[in-house]
């Protein structure tokens, strides 16, 4: 059995990450902590439904403690918090996945644009992984360091995948419409996510200006082996848990619906996460991804053959965070990639 640990195990990408991995066949959970925490406290007093399931203490968290307790470690951190926790972990020798942005980007310059933040670990961006399953899996068995995507892109990028692969898309063509459940927020209290300021409202939010923007444009880019400028508007909609990403797709020649539907359907043929809907099957709901790994996709084609909409949905505590690192966990350590996910 792997002992794996979650650092940041209060919120909701923390707790999601305890729901799979209690039902994982490999692995025991040995270490949990949280940021200011003054005292070691039992888990069941934040997640009373753990009762009788898991009798752990959550604690502040110590380096060292941690690299006696575990060999692989969840960061479910905030941005700027997990390149401080990071490094010690690494050099002990221990598996890390990193849930937050702190990793994703190539470049310390990036990384401050996006997050306002200077990098202070920036010789690990080289280092890192991005651990999109599907398409760095044949990398994630040889990597350390996993930096675990954004919601928001991995809905994206699986969307626009295909097609930015066969180097259709037009370089500047490419446009993200995404809309997220009000868990993407975090669990921080927060006025603006308060029940009365949310519910029943839809609001675009960091319009062309959101931390994940030059992530999706550095991997659609590495895909298709070319610059990608995207336009991207996020929005807020009232349910707790769930994201629909509609990708506007510039091709750079006509294509016709059965060719799209075709290339989807081969690209992601072998992905057990990934359902490629046929036009019989309708549109991508968030509500079947609820609560999974799970990626629904769909593409049509608009008049004319040269703009593709392609549709994404998935749990942004699943697919966009947790249920992503345990494909990570899972491939890194030479598991099934499905274990505990199904």
């Amino acid at each position: 059995m792997v002992r794996v640990g979650i650092v940041g195990v209060t919120g909701y990408s923390g707790r999601e990450l305890l729901r799979y991995l209690l039902r994982h066949p490999h692995v025991t959970i040995s270490y949990l902590a949280a940021r200011r925490l003054t005292k070691p406290t039992p888990i069941t007093a934040v997640y009373p439904e753990l009762v009788g399931r898991l009798r752990l203490d959550y604690r502040p968290f110590a380096a060292q403690e941690a690299i006696r307790n575990a060999d692989l470690l969840f960061l479910a951190l905030p941005p700027g918090v997990a390149m401080t926790v990071a490094p010690a972990l690494l050099k002990a020798g221990k598996y890390v996945v990193d849930l937050s942005g702190d990793y994703r980007l190539e470049s310390p310059s990036a990384f401050a644009k996006a997050y306002g933040l200077r990098h202070r670990h920036p010789h690990a961006l080289k280092e890192a992984l991005y651990g999109l399953t599907e398409l760095y899996r044949e990398h994630l068995p040889k990597a350390r360091l996993v930096a675990n995507p954004g919601c928001y892109p991995t809905a994206s990028i699986l969307a626009a995948a295909p097609l930015v692969h066969k180097r259709l898309v037009a370089p500047d063509g490419i446009v993200i419409d995404a809309k997220s459940g009000v868990s993407g927020a975090g669990r921080a209290l927060k006025e603006e996510l308060l029940f009365t300021e949310v519910n029943e409202d839809l609001r675009a939010y960091k319009a062309n200006e959101h931390q994940h923007m030059p992530e999706i444009a550095q991997e659609l880019g590495r895909l298709g082996h070319s610059t990608v400028r995207i336009v991207f508007v996020p929005h807020l909609v009232p349910m707790t848990r769930g994201l629909y990403a509609s990708v506007y797709l510039r091709l750079k020649r006509r294509v016709t619906a059965a060719q799209v539907q075709r290339w989807y359907e081969r690209f992601y043929q072998d992905e057990p996460f990934v359902r490629v809907l046929s036009p019989a099957a309708g549109l991508p709901k968030t509500a079947r991804v609820a609560g999974t790994n799970d990626c629904e996709v769909a593409v049509r084609v608009a008049p004319g053959g040269r703009t593709v909409i392609a549709l994404a949905a998935i749990d942004n505590l699943g697919k966009g965070a947790a249920g992503q690192a345990i494909q990570n966990l899972n491939v890194m350590l030479g598991f099934d990639e499905t274990s505990g996910l199904l």
